[in-house]
């Protein structure tokens, strides 16, 4: 893993994260005698899924974190947020032996396919129960994304035992990985007072992608390293699916209108 890319993760987890929870007494009303905003952080771990063509793939664990605002909720109760962050998708498969077909054993250089996003959402947040300790609340919003990185490159190592091995795994090329992918959000989450102005919250999210990470066409006569003939390898398409589990802290930004 790159040095920034853990340098961002590091200032997200020391960072305090976002979510925040039903709005203090105010006097004066919202708009009219006081506005503001919320802003903070969020991050923790990822479990990614990949919807594969042609290989059956296993969840493989990430992490992420981002930067948000937040509108001060109408009544109390719905809010718009907006985003921006890192985040793995992803998508493993367990760790096994090949031959080629000289009767060689080829043992993998990964077990896991790792997408290194950049992200940006925007949605509404609704609270559906104030509780005495935390509020409850679901939120839906659109994604967009960045691909900054893979590990693909890793699989290169194959080439060394033919072309067949290797073309057997996607290929770390920008023929084939989609630089752009888009999708939803949905989940829910409880928000904690922990003063006038900060708030505590656990959240668990699912982010279905709507379009491609990877989409390559079929390839042709390709040596089976298994028996020497030539086969061809079908067409290969990746589409992300990921659960994330934050925790995160928000901060209240709040001005006063004075006549």
């Amino acid at each position: 893993m790159s040095r920034p890319v853990v340098l961002l993760f590091l200032c997200f987890v020391c960072l305090p994260t976002l979510g925040f929870a039903q709005l203090l007494d105010e006097e004066g009303e919202y708009g009219e005698d006081w506005g503001g905003y919320f802003f903070g952080t969020r991050g923790g771990l990822s479990l990614g899924s990949q919807d594969w063509s042609n290989i059956e793939t296993e969840l493989n664990l990430g992490f992420h974190g981002d930067m948000f605002l937040e509108t001060i909720p109408s009544q109390g109760r719905f809010s718009f947020w907006g985003q921006l962050g890192y985040h793995q998708r992803g998508s493993r498969i367990s760790r096994q032996r090949l031959f080629t077909f000289q009767g060689n054993r080829v043992t993998l250089p990964a077990d896991n396919f790792v997408f290194n996003n950049a992200s940006l959402a925007i949605g509404g947040k609704q609270v559906v129960s104030y509780l005495g300790l935390a509020d409850l609340y679901y939120l839906i919003g659109v994604r967009a994304e960045y691909n900054l990185s893979t590990n693909l490159g890793e699989y290169d190592a194959l080439s060394a035992f033919g072309a067949g091995v290797r073309r057997s795994y996607p290929f770390d090329s920008y023929e084939f990985i989609n630089r752009f992918t888009y999708g939803a959000t949905v989940g829910g989450g409880a928000v904690i007072p922990l003063s006038e102005s900060i708030g505590g919250f656990v959240e668990l999210t699912a982010h279905p992608d709507l379009s491609f990470q990877y989409n390559q066409g079929a390839i042709a006569n390709v040596i089976d390293p298994l028996g020497g003939t030539n086969t061809s390898i079908g067409e290969r398409a990746i589409r992300n699916f990921t659960v994330e589990l934050s925790v995160g802290l928000r901060f209240l930004r709040k001005w006063r209108y004075i006549d």
